[in-house]
């Protein structure tokens, strides 16, 4: 509705305009028309860099330009005004002065405002940030393990969530203990996980873990737990097998201590579920007075959990589900379908911009969705705050920035509260998040001795990757994040002045677009289209739409290693690369909206640096100071090295692990029909 009003009112404006355009002089008209080219060439074009708040040099130019041609338009009126009379002409030239030294005076006014007010440089700016990000990593890092022994870690337990810890608490402390775990207290997001789940009854649970077994539509796997051993559903797709068989692999250290359970793990890389505001606030709201009841009732029992459940009980066996064609009427196929409006726009507050505002023209920026997240310098803007920067609910632009958002390739999702555990989330969805199986298993492999120390490494920004952001149809692709970060990187490749070798491309196979998409895509990325080559007809591969798919050569995934400069980006979901990346020597950067399990113990700045999926000339400045400038080069080795170290600390296997089980043990407890009872009491 809102496009057709505007659609509208633009249509009776240009319309009124070509009316009056008959009474107004050739001068006047050309004097309108002007700027609005000049501005015009600054729009970029669709798919394109989006459009950056003007520095003060580039205002004084356009403004000179104009000034330039509004003397002429001058001169023409005072040379046609020779015929008037005198005192008319007097009047005339009075009037068209101070128009000219209004219009001389004013962009140096404008220019010297805004040359204050955005003063901070670049390089002043990551200074600021990286100062900051050390000193709230510290913090965090010494209240995430304050406990020193095992009552101490129960009153900290107490004191963070207002109840006492699950059953075998100890047997998790000792073994997070054992494999050196830096953090033992903050497990914030376990707690903010779950705890929505308080607000139903554990029979409820239970029924919905079924329902949601029952639907092979719905795309997830049952681990099931019972006596102490884990095992999974024979129905899976052998395709997701193997995720099954990490999961086991991952639990069979502490499975025996775990109670009796189902597990609905979504097989699939996108998430699922996003609950109404309004739902979701209700929902938090009863279980923190179910939690607090617990408190004032008392846990009575120690360390135990029942046997006898009221209402449903867990399955005996693996029933067959229904086949695919068959949709749970809680859930929807979202497949190509733009889901912010739909999906994550509705999680938000009602006084937010998702909530309020729609962004159309998604070829220029949209400074209000910037603005609670970045810091603005004299070279474009940085990201000053990750948990802003990944809340979508004051960025109504991210609709046709991100392919998940924009056109899923696979998305089955619900706006009603299902046990559903997942391996990464965007904003606004709820899914309950653990460890990923792709890096427990290391798909994606880092081998310290292929990789090189930083000062023999080559100082330049590598990336390869494919275009699995989303289903690209009717142009959909050009607001992809891949697609618009190799566009981008193509055109700086072509600077004449440049400290920061840029070597990005495309590769793998072009799918999952329309036919018409493709070749479009083939066409733009033409470095892309140079490596890649048609297969043979009788190889060629055509989807359920008909279309051709292309195929290029895949690069070797140790080939990162040789670089200084990493860039990590979502595809059709998380990326599966980040953790090894965060391992190398290199110097990682992540643009993204997905998190994953471990983002509450990743400090931006800190361990890795943040892009806004927006990208810009601030992104690109960014390059240029950390691979240029002999300070701008130390900032980017020591954020290296502190990532390197942090993760060869703290996103260890061990490591989900140990969030694995402390998960687990939380999740039985609200499972448990006298979870109100349940408790560790040392």
């Amino acid at each position: 509705m809102d496009l057709v009003v505007e659609s509208l009112l633009t249509a009776v404006a240009v319309l009124c305009a070509f009316s009056l355009s008959r009474s107004v002089r050739p001068a006047t008209l050309a004097l309108l028309i002007s700027p609005i080219f000049l501005f015009g060439g600054n729009i970029p074009m669709v798919g394109h860099k989006v459009l950056l708040p003007l520095r003060s040099s580039d205002l004084l130019s356009i403004e000179l330009v104009v000034a330039i041609l509004f003397w002429a338009l001058c001169c023409c009126e005072l040379h046609q005004a020779r015929a008037l009379p005198s005192s008319t002409v007097s009047s005339k030239h009075r009037y068209i002065a101070v128009m000219l030294l209004g219009i001389c005076v004013m962009p140096f006014l404008i220019a010297s405002f805004l040359s204050h007010s955005s003063s901070l440089s670049l390089s002043r700016a990551v200074d600021d940030l990286t100062m900051a990000a050390h000193a709230r990593f510290m913090q965090w890092e010494e209240q995430a393990a304050e406990s020193r022994t095992l009552e101490e870690a129960i009153e900290e337990y107490k004191r963070r969530h207002g109840m006492f810890p699950p059953p075998n608490f100890d047997k998790w402390h000792k073994f997070a203990i054992d494999n050196a775990s830096p953090v033992i207290d903050d497990f914030t997001q376990i707690h903010h996980d779950l705890l929505p789940f308080w607000s139903l009854e554990p029979a409820t649970i239970r029924d919905r873990t079924a329902h949601l077994a029952e639907y092979s539509s719905v795309g997830v796997g049952v681990l099931r737990i019972r006596n102490g051993t884990v095992d999974y559903s024979p129905h899976i797709p052998g395709s997701h097998r193997w995720m099954m068989d990490s999961m086991q692999r991952m639990m069979k250290p502490f499975v025996k201590w775990l109670p009796d359970m189902d597990i609905a793990m979504n097989l699939a890389d996108e998430c699922q579920m996003a609950i109404p505001f309004e739902e979701m606030r209700t929902h938090k709201a009863v279980a923190q007075d179910v939690i607090a009841n617990m408190m004032r009732s008392g846990q009575r029992l120690l360390n135990g959990t029942t046997k006898n459940l009221n209402g449903s009980q867990w399955p005996s066996y693996f029933s067959k589900p229904l086949p695919t064609e068959v949709m749970s009427p809680f859930f929807s196929d979202n497949i190509r379908w733009q889901i912010y409006h739909d999906l994550v726009s509705p999680s938000c507050p009602p006084s937010s911009l998702a909530r309020r505002k729609r962004w159309w023209d998604w070829s220029t920026l949209c400074v209000d969705c910037m603005l609670p997240h970045s810091i603005f310098t004299d070279e474009g803007t940085l990201i000053s705050d990750t948990d802003l920067a990944n809340d979508l609910c004051h960025q109504p632009d991210i609709a046709y920035l991100n392919g998940f958002v924009n056109t899923p390739a696979a998305m089955v999702g619900t706006n009603k509260l299902f046990p559903i555990f997942s391996q990464a989330r965007v904003g606004g969805f709820s899914d309950i998040m653990i460890p990923s199986p792709w890096n427990f298993e290391k798909k994606s492999l880092y081998n310290e001795t292929l990789d090189p120390a930083w000062n023999d490494k080559s100082e330049a920004l590598f990336w390869r990757g494919s275009s699995s952001d989303g289903y690209a149809a009717f142009t959909s692709w050009m607001g992809f994040l891949r697609a618009r970060f190799v566009h981008e990187a193509y055109q700086e490749a072509t600077r004449e002045v440049k400290t920061l070798a840029i070597n990005v491309s495309f590769s793998g196979t072009i799918h999952k677009c329309h036919q018409a998409d493709c070749a479009a895509e083939q066409h733009t990325f033409n470095k892309w289209a140079n490596d890649m080559h048609i297969v043979s007809s009788e190889d060629k591969i055509r989807d359920s739409e008909g279309e051709w798919r292309l195929s290029a050569p895949i690069t070797p995934f140790e080939d990162n290693w040789k670089y200084r400069h990493l860039i990590d980006m979502d595809g059709a979901g998380f990326s599966g690369r980040f953790l090894p990346f965060l391992k190398s020597r290199s110097v990682v950067y992540r643009a993204g909206i997905f998190q994953a399990w471990f983002d509450e113990r990743l400090t931006a700045w800190q361990h890795y640096i943040p892009l806004d999926i927006r990208l810009g000339s601030g992104v690109w400045a960014l390059f240029d100071y950390l691979s240029g400038k002999e300070d701008g080069q130390e900032h980017a080795r020591k954020i290296a090295e502190q990532g390197r170290d942090w993760a060869q600390r703290a996103l260890r296997p061990e490591d989900m692990q140990i969030y694995m089980f402390r998960l687990l043990l939380e999740w039985g407890r609200v499972v448990d029909d006298d979870r109100e009872h349940l408790g560790f009491l040392s």
